[in-house]
């Protein structure tokens, strides 16, 4: 591994390893699910902002009981603003809320499946100590990043579910399976002395309280609502199976841990690419999970019809960034930090921003073309790890150009009401203090919007998971009939790969 701390990290993984087929299904390589199950859940928003909330699920689909940690990201930088672990007894499933505060954002839940820690009653307020205190240089987990410290941060951003293993001791398995609703005894997994870690020596009921292998089987969704004018978009996650490497028992770690996150994946990629399968190694867990993602084109629809004061709004996340992107401040006179591919700048205030170039297409192939030359300071900028982009109409004043209320926008114009937008990532030759290091731990000197294999397989654009949302309002209904109404629709996307000797 060769971010954050590297040698701790080091450690955990080599830690995490055990036999090969203890239990569950040895991983071929992580790939995007087919069927919407999986051992991980992204999540690509969540927000409280414009009066929406937004409502979750993660479901257990199999007859083992599961371990999970779920973490919530702020959108500026990714840092967290709360984790924690999730007991799942077969066939469960858990459901909350992410709802506003006075001065932030807080999960609240009514379910009764085992946590750990337990939830107050009250809600779990997030929290700022991930990117609060003095700046820290380089990759951190923690330490201020040169933006707001503000709560008003927590209010969107984006969340994963991760698989740690399955369960299958058998008094642990009692305890947080419900009797009459309620699991039989939380207490015990949210015990000090828990621990089902790899190197695990604590018994329960007589046996060892270890867990065994991810075997996936995870569904979700997600709920953006707002009760005041009666939108309600709802998606499900992106979701990755055959994450875990086949030869880690467990990825288990105590609740306060940050661990585990997406640098556990398995370090072979499969994607489906051209009516075949690209088998990618990589340095890395978060690069072999990037690739996944990796897209050169984003591709969706938009509607900003005037006569049904209509609005679009695009949600963009990268999962992977906060992973790759040091923070640097740009008052230091000298920079000893690292960046890493795909993403091409360094995070201070006003975000690491990636530049793209766009196409507006109307419903009758009339297109109008938005570009740049590299190196321009001008151009298109995607600067959050969530961000939204905001679509308005011009000539004239924006009509619902900003459905969703967010803070972390970039705002598009458009002369067209109504079509399609692509964009696009291609940007190369970018200049960056220590250059970028690739994917196959090649440090190039110009930083590029692409990630390279160790096996030589070149994936170009960056790494994001979205969707869009649209709203409409009919201006002739009735007294007391619903006027207002919304969409939700997965963005679509073109990959490129190149395959070259290693």
């Amino acid at each position: 591994m060769h971010k954050f701390k590297r040698n701790s990290l080091t450690l955990a993984l080599v830690a995490a390893i055990g036999s090969v087929g203890i239990a569950g299904t040895a991983s071929a390589a992580v790939h995007l699910s087919d069927n919407g199950q999986g051992q991980v859940l992204i999540y690509p928003y969540y927000t409280t902002r414009a009066g929406y909330d937004t409502y979750l699920s993660v479901l257990n689909t199999t007859a083992l009981s599961k371990a999970l940690k779920i973490r919530f990201s702020e959108g500026k930088n990714s840092r967290a603003v709360v984790d924690f672990h999730i007991y799942l007894s077969p066939y469960d499933i858990w459901t909350a809320a992410v709802v506003n505060t006075a001065n932030g954002a807080k999960l609240v839940t009514a379910d009764k499946s085992c946590t750990a820690p337990a939830l107050p009653a009250g809600g779990k307020d997030f929290v700022n100590f991930a990117y609060s205190g003095a700046a820290l240089e380089g990759i951190n987990v923690i330490g201020g990043d040169g933006e707001t410290t503000s709560l008003d941060r927590t209010r969107e951003g984006y969340f994963e579910i991760i698989e740690m293993g399955t369960i299958t001791n058998t008094a642990i398995n009692a305890a947080i399976t419900h009797a009459s609703g309620v699991p039989a005894n939380c207490a015990v997994v949210q015990a000090a002395t828990m621990d089902m870690g790899v190197t695990s020596t604590l018994v329960v009921g007589g046996q060892s309280a270890r867990a065994f292998k991810a075997t996936g089987g995870l569904s979700g969704t997600a709920s953006l609502i707002n009760v005041a004018s009666g939108t309600d978009y709802g998606y499900a996650p992106v979701v990755l199976e055959g994450f875990s490497p086949p030869a880690v028992e467990n990825i288990w770690f105590a609740g306060q841990s940050y661990l585990p996150d997406l640098r556990f994946a398995d370090l072979t990629s499969l994607v489906y690419y051209k009516g075949s399968v690209v088998s990618s190694t990589w340095n890395a867990g978060e690069d072999a999970v990037g690739a996944l993602l990796m897209h050169d084109n984003i591709i969706n629809e938009f509607v900003l019809d005037s006569a049904t004061l209509s609005g679009t709004d695009w949600v963009i996340t990268m999962p992977t960034k906060r992973y790759d992107v040091p923070v640097h401040s740009k008052f230091l006179a000298t920079d000893s930090t690292q960046l890493y591919s795909p993403f091409t700048s360094k995070f201070w205030l006003g975000g690491a921003c990636e530049r793209f170039q766009y196409l507006f297409t109307n419903r009758e192939n009339y297109s109008i073309y938005f570009a740049y030359f590299t190196g321009q300071l001008s151009g298109e900028l995607l600067c959050w790890a969530s961000s939204v982009v905001g679509l308005f109409k011009t000539p004239g004043l924006a009509v619902n150009s900003s459905l969703l209320g967010s803070t972390n926008k970039t705002e598009l114009a458009s002369y067209l009401e109504n079509g399609w937008l692509k964009m696009s990532f291609n940007e190369t030759y970018i200049s960056v203090v220590n250059g970028q290091t690739d994917g196959n731990g090649f440090r190039h000197d110009w930083a590029t919007q692409s990630l390279t294999s160790k096996n030589g397989d070149t994936y170009f654009g960056l790494p994001t998971v979205g969707f869009m949302v649209q709203d409409f309002i009919n201006q002739n209904a009735a007294p007391g009939i619903l006027a207002t109404y919304g969409g939700n629709f997965n963005h679509k996307y073109t990959t490129r790969i190149s395959r070259l000797p290693p």
